[in-house]
């Protein structure tokens, strides 16, 4: 199916980049069949991470039930998230800026420090000081 804009160039509707066709097919069923799904996604037990899916309901899950919800990683997962691990670690050996690593936030942005792990240390006790 062809159609023409204001110019005469011709415009071919029948692609779609995005995948909205595909969104919208999804989106067919109705809220009370998308709600039992969820519910149902959030009471699966563990939650499996393959690192393409990661859905509304597994982070519900993993937010509101702490302690009782275990997370697993496939081992794709585990590959990315190790080699990301190690990409940061060998950053901060280097002693490359990067924010939340070696530099600080906010209106502290400007300052710098060569002991990240040390910033890291201060900043999970500050949340957890925050957070009770």
């Amino acid at each position: 199916m062809k159609n023409r804009d204001l110019s005469g160039s011709s415009l071919c509707l029948n692609k779609d980049p995005l995948n909205w066709g595909k969104v919208a097919d999804a989106m067919k069923s109705s809220h009370l069949e998308e709600v039992t799904r969820m519910v149902k996604e959030f009471r699966q037990r563990p939650v499996r991470l393959d690192g393409e899916g990661l859905k509304i309901s597994h982070v519900a899950a993993v937010a509101t039930m702490a302690g009782e919800v275990t997370v697993e990683l496939s081992e794709a997962v585990k590959t990315r998230v190790n080699a990301s691990s190690e990409w940061v670690m060998e950053s901060m050996r280097k002693g490359t800026d990067g924010s939340g690593m070696t530099a600080g936030f906010g209106a502290m942005s400007h300052r710098r420090t060569n002991q990240g792990g040390a910033l890291q240390t201060e900043l999970i006790r500050l949340k957890s000081i925050l957070l009770t």
